[in-house]
């Protein structure tokens, strides 16, 4: 009965080993190739998914800036249509300036004139020197006092309209 025994507790041993080793076998032949091929497959997906996240973040970021730089045009275009409308108003009003300013002292010259002629101790010859006919119309020459204060006038508006569109860019 004891190598009958003997010949159980040998077999049970091969037997186990036989599982032990079957079950070692299972895990290196089968579970880790699937397992390493599903973690590579995973790991090809992951990775694909952060490459297009990334090329649609890049795609986004391209979109944004070229949004932006049109903005920028955009902006730039209506800050350079209001500077040239600003610097042609400036201009009618300079230009308005020296019209008015001629037909004043055009206006004021000719009142001369004719008060001078009112008084009788006064020759038409004196009078006609004293306070010749002036220009009234706008391209008339000023006094260089007038000029100059309407002349700066525009370059003061110039100066304004430059800052303005320099201010916005």
């Amino acid at each position: 009965m004891t190598a009958a025994i003997n010949a159980l507790l040998k077999l049970s041993v091969i037997v186990a080993l036989l599982v032990a080793s079957a079950g070692v076998a299972y895990y290196y032949t089968v579970y880790l190739p699937d397992r390493d091929t599903r973690l590579d497959q995973e790991r090809a997906l992951a990775q694909a998914r952060a490459d297009e996240d990334k090329r649609a973040s890049e795609q986004q970021l391209a979109l944004e800036q070229h949004q932006a730089e049109e903005r920028r045009a955009e902006a730039k275009a209506g800050a350079e249509s209001r500077y040239q409308t600003c610097i042609a108003r400036a201009s009618a009003a300079h230009e308005l300036s020296w019209a008015v300013a001629c037909k004043q002292l055009a206006e004021k010259t000719a009142q001369g004139h004719a008060d001078c002629l009112a008084t009788a101790k006064l020759s038409q010859h004196y009078c006609d020197t004293v306070y010749p006919t002036r220009d009234a119309s706008p391209n008339c020459a000023l006094p260089v006092k007038v000029s100059t204060v309407i002349d700066d006038g525009l370059i003061k508006a110039r100066n304004r309209c430059a800052g303005e569109r320099n201010a916005l860019q």
